[in-house]
């Protein structure tokens, strides 16, 4: 048999409330975007590697596991260093006859069973720089010849700062409603979120007590909550006053781009990790969601590389597969997406909407109504 290419995201991770596969739809999406390119750059199938019915066999794995099927055994298994021997040999059966993977935000428990059979994966994420004209993905890989390869098409983190600065510019014709006086913002997160997992569990901010309190001092601070997770986020049972604590719902960018502001603190929000680019100091009490070499002489395992737009070519596919397996020709053609494809066709923009179209928009209807009222 031929080998093939393997596309697949986390197969283990279920619905919040409910065990059945969360991540197929992610599969699927990423499955579609690449498999023209990777097949003309491979000759190869590129199959997508779903949770269910001739794909990989997530309740048996649980059993196998013997951990419960829920989202508090996903959460335990999830970096977990080792699985039963009957359980690493299922996953095992998924990958024969596979000559790479191509993974959607795959968790370290895979990556390792995948580095112990000797198959090669290059994992994709959701860049946690979001204030760009599109998401992007951040890209590592744990093989040395393809990590030498990814260099090549990595964006630097100057490259980023003049999207930084539109935004900034932008929020001088969207005020916030209230004028930001405080110099500290928290941000919230999700209730569930890969970036929170340590030692089997889930943060949230009540476990950094002692550093907050020290971080804070004794002004007032400014919580954004994650729009997903209007609760606290674990800020209340720290100690801290209530009157201390300003909540708001503003724009994270609006926020971001306030001259008062001069600190971002979070457990391991993609936020912190912006602030810099707007002048801020960003600190995170827990992980950050990855780690981005800030140019290409410094990518080294471990790191994710920054790749705009090079993924849509088959050429960028014949770079990153030329180690593992025989190519074909380049063809020198650079696809091009407009700006918010990837944004519209997840169906996710991280507040970037509201800068571009929804905020504008109630500015001009609250002006149009006070016109009426002269």
């Amino acid at each position: 048999m031929m080998p093939r290419i393997l596309v697949m995201g986390d197969i283990l991770r279920p619905q919040d409330e409910a065990f059945r596969a969360s991540q197929n739809g992610n599969t699927q999406w990423l499955h579609r975007l690449l498999r023209r390119p990777v097949a003309a750059a491979s000759g190869l199938e590129v199959a997508a590697l779903l949770w269910g019915a001739g794909g990989f066999d997530t309740p048996g794995f649980y059993a196998l596991a013997d951990t419960p099927p829920d989202i508090e055994g996903w959460v335990a298994l999830y970096d977990a260093p080792d699985l039963p021997r009957e359980a690493a040999s299922i996953i095992a059966l998924a990958f024969e006859n596979t000559a790479a993977v191509i993974g959607f935000e795959l968790p370290p428990l895979l990556k390792r069973l995948l580095d112990r059979l000797g198959v090669v994966w290059i994992d994709l994420n959701i860049h946690p720089y979001r204030f760009g004209p599109d998401v992007l993905f951040a890209v590592q890989t744990h093989d040395p010849d393809v990590l030498a390869a990814l260099a090549a098409h990595h964006a630097p983190d100057s490259h980023f700062e003049p999207w930084a600065d539109l935004v900034a510019a932008t929020a001088v014709k969207l005020p916030p409603l209230l004028p930001v006086h405080e110099s500290t913002l928290i941000v919230g997160q999700t209730r569930i979120d890969r970036a929170l997992i340590r030692a089997g569990g889930l943060l949230d901010l009540a476990q950094f007590a002692a550093p907050l309190h020290e971080l804070i001092g004794k002004g007032r601070v400014l919580f954004k909550p994650h729009p997903y997770n209007p609760g606290g986020f674990g800020l209340h049972d720290i100690g801290l006053p209530l009157a201390r604590i300003r909540e708001v719902s503003e724009n994270i960018y609006v926020l971001l781009s306030q001259e008062s502001l001069k600190r971002v603190i979070g457990v391991s929000s993609s936020v912190v990790a912006e602030a810099r680019f707007f002048g801020k100091e960003g600190v995170f009490l827990g992980t950050p969601p990855m780690r981005i070499a800030p140019d290409r002489a410094a990518l080294a395992p471990g790191l994710h590389a920054s790749v705009l737009s090079a993924w849509l070519s088959a050429d960028f596919w014949r770079d990153l597969l030329a180690p593992l397996l025989p190519v074909t020709a380049p063809d020198g053609n650079r696809p091009m997406l407009p700006p918010d494809a990837l944004r519209g066709s997840l169906r996710q923009f991280w507040g970037h909407d509201e800068l571009t179209h929804q905020l504008p928009w109630d500015l001009a209807a609250a002006r149009d109504a006070e016109r009426r009222l002269r």
